[in-house]
């Protein structure tokens, strides 16, 4: 024993460790720390024993070997370690790692620790998601720490089970591995539940970003059997500058409908540049009604450019063959947009104001839509007048407008479309102001004046047709006549009253309540224009202005709470804002009350919301339009259930449960029903199966049989479908149907 102390005392004193035989010796069972034993290396060193050969610099470390030098560590039995060189040899449960999560297990290994370079006999290695078992290799740390590995006889998996039971996996002849980023692979074939489907002489993966093929096979009354099948790659990728361009070409095949080609590029710039371009096309064996070309497509542009930090340029152009091929093809996208928006804007978002040029544009003559051909605007936001108490803001337009109607409407007739060149700038003032040191008095006058650069005056004229049958009708019609250009000038007066009332307690729970109430009341009132909404072509709002003299009168109610500690915030259980409308030009027996609005936030806990909105029009004593929204959250299932009413028109409710059984399996289903036709619109469902890396989901709708307004028949249509996805490497979209 004495004679050991005196060994390590010596080899201390080589490799400068500056520490005493009792802290060594307290370490436990015999375990050394030697630290730092060269300055140029940094490098830590543990063992339970060592021996040192000093003519040859080598040093022999046992028991719970590690090395640490720079962010690699290096951990084995037994390890023969050269101080000057760096070169290690170890043995028994090796595991190489660095601080980024990759490691290296192996039963020996000779590595350079100082320049990372290793070469290995059969070893498990982990990067998360990726895992690779080998005969050997080899592995090199450039000057930049990056690591390349390069392999044979190599099976890639991102399965963490034991090997022999890997649900899917590659084997390799050679591959090279680039942790984080990538790996290349010679002589590939996948194997899924241990059965091989494939060879791919050159094979490469991305970790990063979802590459490769993808399928979703299934089955639809209205498509038959179908197969959508995609292949996407890299056309150009630059790590440095985060700068990519991708490509997806997209096969499709509907058994009813035929064959669909696709192709979608894609680019990202330092996520300053973003967007994709796309068309998708198919020769159409099953037209729908009202279709006449079987040659239906889809041409689809999108793109968002960060040009300044303040500056931004959006554009969207999306082109159809007819107005049923999205309903058709892309339902979902569809339901969420049933006319396409075209448009190409640039923005500018200033201090205190913000402005920019907007082009909004039809492309399909099959669609009722106001162009905007330009549309150049600039708002400023609510900024005090040389310290007066008083601020202004401003909201300016100027447009070029032109309503396109839907050609199908007048088709043989006269076409009603119109334009119209509008200059619109409106003009608030407010003076904010406390009375009697609690209520809040906020005055203001505003102007708006808008030019048109023509009017209209409506006048009845006689139609008279002549049936083939030779009978003569006429009858009285009212056509717009063009006038001259004019100017509008509104002016409105109003102010808001409003003051707040609090009271706060605490509970027994350790939590302080608050209770906010703020009544308010809001005057508006504007004199009848010198231009009535009759003499102006309609566009949008701005043309709607009229006489309204109203007062509105509502209360505010928050109830939040607080938990009785310095970091915790507030938060809010409930918020309430009840107010009615009363028009002070109701005369005779028109009554003066006409609205009652309600708007509600409810979180009683943190994992539901509830969102409710609604109106009640008094002169027709109805609800005229609602809205109901409530989210539930929690660790095993989420759902949402939603009802939007709007009077004769719709009252459709909606509700979707997705829940997490187990680790294992998932599920989900979703409906919506309309009570206004007393039609089920959608059904559907999902279930989920995951095992250790591989995941597929099963996907069945179904949509009854129903009547349009015009008479057509929509027969039924159900759908069932397959996706299957690696779950290391889980695409954007699941669906290959939402992602053409």
């Amino acid at each position: 024993m004495k004679t050991f102390i005196q060994k390590l005392f010596v080899f201390g004193l080589v490799v400068g460790i500056s520490t005493t035989a009792t802290e060594l010796l307290s370490a436990g069972a015999d375990r050394l720390n030697f630290k730092k034993i060269d300055k140029s290396t940094n490098c830590d060193i543990q063992a339970d024993s060592s021996e040192y050969q000093f003519d040859t610099d080598w040093a022999m470390l046992k028991g719970n070997v590690a090395i640490k030098y720079g962010d690699i560590e290096l951990r084995a039995d037994t390890v023969r370690f050269n101080r000057v060189t760096g070169d290690a040899e170890a043995q028994g449960n090796v595991a190489f790692f660095s601080t980024t999560g990759d490691v290296w297990r192996g039963d020996s290994l000779k590595v350079n620790v100082f320049s990372g370079l290793a070469v290995s006999s059969k070893f498990d290695f982990y990067s998360d998601p990726v895992r690779v078992i080998a005969d050997k290799g080899s592995v090199y740390t450039d000057e930049n720490k990056n690591k390349e590995y390069m392999l044979d006889n190599a099976i890639v998996t991102t399965c963490t089970n034991a090997p022999g039971h890997f649900h899917y996996q590659v084997k390799t002849k050679r591959l090279c591995l680039r942790p984080e980023d990538e790996f290349v692979a010679q002589g590939a074939v996948p194997y899924l539940f241990g059965v091989p489907f494939f060879y791919w002489p050159y094979y490469w993966k991305d970790l990063n970003r979802h590459y490769g093929f993808r399928f979703e096979p299934g089955y639809g009354s209205d498509w038959g059997a179908f197969l959508l099948s995609s292949y996407k790659m890299v056309i150009y990728r630059n790590k440095e500058s985060n700068t990519y361009v991708d490509s997806k070409t997209s096969i499709d095949f509907r058994s009813k409908r035929g064959f669909a080609f696709g192709e979608k590029i894609l680019w990202n710039s330092n996520d300053k540049l973003t967007g994709w371009i796309s068309a998708y096309y198919l020769d159409d064996k099953d037209l729908p009604y009202n279709v006449e070309d079987p040659e239906r497509y889809r041409i689809r542009l999108n793109n968002e450019w960060e040009i300044a930090p303040r500056d931004r340029i959006l554009a969207q152009a999306i082109y159809v063959s007819d107005d049923r091929f999205m309903e058709d093809f892309f339902e979902e996208e569809y339901d969420e947009m049933n006319q396409p928006d075209n448009f190409l804007s640039w923005t500018h978002i200033g201090d205190t104001y913000s402005g920019g040029v907007l082009a909004r544009m039809r492309l399909n003559d099959f669609y009722t839509q106001v162009e905007r051909l330009p549309e150049a605007w600039y708002n400023l936001n609510s900024t005090e007048l040389f310290q007066s108490g008083i601020y202004f803001e401003n909201n300016s337009t100027m447009s070029f407008l032109n309503k396109q109607f839907d050609e199908r409407i007048w088709l043989g007739k006269e076409d009603p479309s119109y334009d119209v060149f509008r200059v619109d700038s409106d003009f608030v003032l407010t003076r904010p102001m406390k009375l009697m040191g609690f209520l809040s008095v906020v005055p203001r006058v505003g102007y708006r004046g808008t030019y048109y650069d023509k009017t209209k005056i409506v006048e009845e004229k006689i139609v008279t047709t002549t049936a083939e049958d030779g009978t003569v009708d006429s009858k009285t019609e009212k056509v717009a006549v063009e006038e001259d250009a004019d100017f509008r000038n509104v002016f409105e007066l109003g102010a808001e009253l409003s003051f707040k009332a609090f009271s706060t307690w605490q509970d027994n729970q350790g939590f302080t309540w608050r209770h906010v109430v703020e009544p308010y009341t809001d005057i508006t009132l504007i004199p009848e224009p010198n231009l009535l909404p009759e003499q102006i072509y309609q566009f949008d709002e701005v043309d709607e202005i009229e006489e309204s003299n109203t007062v509105r009168f509502g209360v505010r109610n928050r109830w939040q709470y607080k938990a009785n500690n310095p970091q915790a915030s507030v938060r809010e259980l409930l918020y309430i804002d009840l107010y009615a409308d009363f028009n002070l030009d109701a005369t005779g027996e028109e009554d003066e009350f006409e609205s009652l609005n309600l708007d509600l936030r409810f979180q009683p806990i943190s994992w539901m919301k509830l969102y409710v909105e609604g109106e009640y029009e008094q002169e027709k004593s109805e609800v005229s339009e609602a809205l109901f929204r409530l989210s539930v959250w929690h660790d095993a299932f989420k759902a949402n259930v939603f009802y939007r009413y709007l009077v004769d028109e719709s009252s459709l409710v909606s509700g979707v449960l997705t829940w997490n059984i187990n680790p294992e399996w998932a599920a989900s289903i979703y409906g919506r029903y309309e009570y206004e036709t007393s039609r089920v619109e959608e059904v559907g469902t999902w279930i989920q199966r995951k095992f250790d890396c591989l995941a597929y989901r099963v996907y069945l709708t179904y949509e009854p049989s129903y009547t349009h307004l015009d008479g057509r028949e929509e027969e039924e249509d159900f759908k069932v479908s397959f996706v299957l996805w690696l779950t290391g490497f889980e695409p954007d979209n699941l669906r290959e149907l939402d992602d053409r």
